[in-house]
């Protein structure tokens, strides 16, 4: 089976890999157009400074004029023949030096008309590949002119072979050359701008489609997360719970309880390895939430304490609690997120540690004088294991890395736990970090700002060997045979006395309550074929009359998506239950709505 985000993905990457931004002509490509030009222009003025010459009767232009033509021709002949640009430019300019040079020279020196055009000639020098050889381009003109003017004013003494007079058309033509040069640049520069800004534009327009693009993944990506959970949830639903109930029947003999018992842990396993993916999710999209309701800390810590104590104990390490005196009771926050912190990282020290200590540490400073009154939390988990090389610690808390990547090989993991325990903690409001050195161990430590609060009043909870011998009827609605199957076997087991009813789909359950029958709790699935979970309640909650209207509905279901369960909320269920759901207090929960 393919799931739409992978086909979409596949279409995405194949859009994405085609997709060729606009692209303007290359700077390659604009100095081969200003080289032409150049030589179009200096190739029509040095044929008009030639003609002139002959006119004068100034032989010597001639000549200097005739070899500038020769040169602008063999150079658009080199390039015509695909000789490299550079060197064609780097001997451009020599010939347009050399050319006004020798006219200056000719007219006058430093005296000269033309020394203007020399001071221009070197306009070829921008056509130059680096900022360096430009400069220099430019300078060798100025230099010429120096030694110009350090020549006249040494004595050194210059014939003029034509007077001043005669190069009123010399000015002229200098002035069209010059000219002609400027456009060519500021024809060539206003192109260049006016192509920028339209690439831009052009990147703009894709940009937004990418970012379109973008953001239908990320919608895609949740479906797929939403549908994973439900998928990989109801399964384990039924795993969880089937071993559940073989593992409390008592006639089963130690070798079947202790494969049972195995089944149940690596169940247990998988679906931590879910949460951790779904968590990870969450926290990816910025959906990652947290609640704030009273907990008690003390027995928060505890019972994540002793969930891996067993898991220690199998090793030669020593595996302490210490709780501070003034930790307090009870506070208000998120006890299950906390749980959550702590078991990744008593994990992570039991994983790596093969011998020696782990120690689970809470202290806490009292802040009496606030109101509300507040405790700053501070939990750490040390270890003396094989601890961190400074190199690595760069990547602890980063998503799907270990520090290197024989540690997967060796220990396992999906590199997940400390990324999502930062995540959680920094949702929290507190902080997170460590101190390790390689071979001396590790200290995690988190640090969290608590308002005290008293204990809730709530009702006793339900021990293990108690049962209820009430005759509670109670309608299950949900369209997996086996998930009805379960839930029936696990009511069973503590409510013997029990009237169940199954309905296939939401349908069947309005039906049957709109012919009158009724129930003391509805244990209603959501996603269900013909009217899912949420209509069935709202049409409940709307449609029918007293006492129907007012049964309790508790929804069990398989999305852990926050949106989803104030959906729940908001259709007129009295709460919502995560699949796979703990028996225990499901029976809890539904024996407090029937007292």
């Amino acid at each position: 089976m393919k799931y739409p985000i992978f086909e979409y993905s596949d279409n995405y990457n194949a859009w994405l890999d085609g997709l060729q931004l606009p692209q303007g002509p290359s700077l390659q490509s604009q100095r081969e157009w200003l080289f032409y030009s150049f030589l179009l222009i200096l190739g029509s003025g040095y044929t008009a400074f030639a003609l002139v010459a002959w006119a004068l009767g100034f032989q010597a232009g001639v000549l200097v004029n005739a070899l500038g033509i020769l040169a602008i021709l063999a150079l658009g002949g080199l390039r015509h023949a695909r000789v490299r640009l550079a060197p064609l430019v780097t001997a451009l300019l020599a010939v347009t030096l050399a050319q006004a040079l020798s006219i200056t020279w000719l007219t006058g020196g430093i005296y000269s008309a033309t020394i203007s055009w020399l001071a221009l000639a070197a306009l070829p020098a921008l056509l130059a590949n680096t900022q360096l050889a430009r400069i220099l381009g430019l300078a060798v003109a100025w230099l010429l002119i120096l030694g110009l003017y350090g020549y006249a004013l040494l004595g050194g003494e210059i014939a003029m072979q034509i007077m001043p007079k005669d190069l009123i058309h010399w000015h002229f033509l200098m002035a069209v050359v010059i000219f002609g040069m400027q456009l060519a640049l500021l024809y060539r520069m206003n192109t260049a701008r006016n192509q920028r800004l339209h690439n831009m534009q052009l990147n703009r327009r894709n940009l937004r489609q990418v970012h379109q693009q973008l953001k239908n993944t990320q919608q895609q990506k949740d479906l797929f997360v939403a549908s994973v959970s439900h998928e990989l949830r109801t399964p384990m639903n039924a795993i969880l719970g089937l071993a559940d109930l073989i593992q409390n029947e008592k006639a089963l003999n130690s070798d079947v309880r202790a494969k049972v018992e195995d089944i149940q842990k690596s169940g247990e396993h998988l679906l931590t390895i879910i949460n951790d993916l779904l968590d990870h999710a969450q926290m990816e999209a910025g959906r990652l939430q947290v609640v704030s309701e009273p907990f008690n800390l003390r027995e928060t810590l505890q019972n994540s304490f002793q969930l891996l104590k067993r898991r220690a104990e199998i090793k030669p390490i020593q595996y302490q609690l210490n709780i501070d005196p003034q930790v307090p009771q009870w506070v208000m926050g998120d006890g299950h997120r906390l749980t959550q912190i702590l078991v990744n990282l008593l994990g992570n020290a039991i994983k790596f540690t093969a011998q020696g200590q782990i120690e689970l540490h809470c202290s806490a400073q009292i802040q009496s004088n606030t109101e509300p009154p507040m405790a700053q939390l501070r939990l750490s988990v040390r270890d003396t294991g094989m601890g961190i090389p400074t190199e690595q610690q760069h990547r602890v808390f980063q998503s799907f890395s270990q520090a290197h990547h024989s540690i997967a090989r060796r220990f396992g993991g999906n590199g997940l736990g400390l990324s999502i325990a930062q995540g959680l903690v920094h949702a929290m409001g507190g902080q997170i970090g460590f101190e390790s050195e390689a071979g001396q161990g590790s200290t995690f430590w988190v640090t969290l700002d608590c308002r005290l609060c008293d204990a809730p009043m709530d009702p006793t909870p339900i021990e293990d060997d108690v049962l209820s011998n009430e005759p509670v009827r109670i309608l299950i609605a949900d369209d997996n045979p086996l998930n009805r199957q379960i839930a029936a076997l696990q009511l069973r087991r503590h409510l013997p006395q029990a009237l169940l009813t199954e309905a296939e789909d939401g349908l069947q359950a309005f039906e049957a309550m709109r012919h009158g029958a009724q129930y003391d709790v509805i244990l209603m699935d959501v996603q269900m074929p013909e009217m899912d979970g949420l209509t069935c309640a709202r049409k409940i909650r709307t449609e029918l009359p007293e006492p129907q209207r007012s049964t309790p509905i508790i929804a069990l279901t398989a999305k852990s998506d926050k949106e989803e369960l104030a959906l729940c909320l908001d259709c007129g269920m009295n709460e919502c239950m995560l699949k796979p759901f703990n028996s225990r207090l499901l029976v809890k929960r539904l024996l407090a709505y029937v007292s």
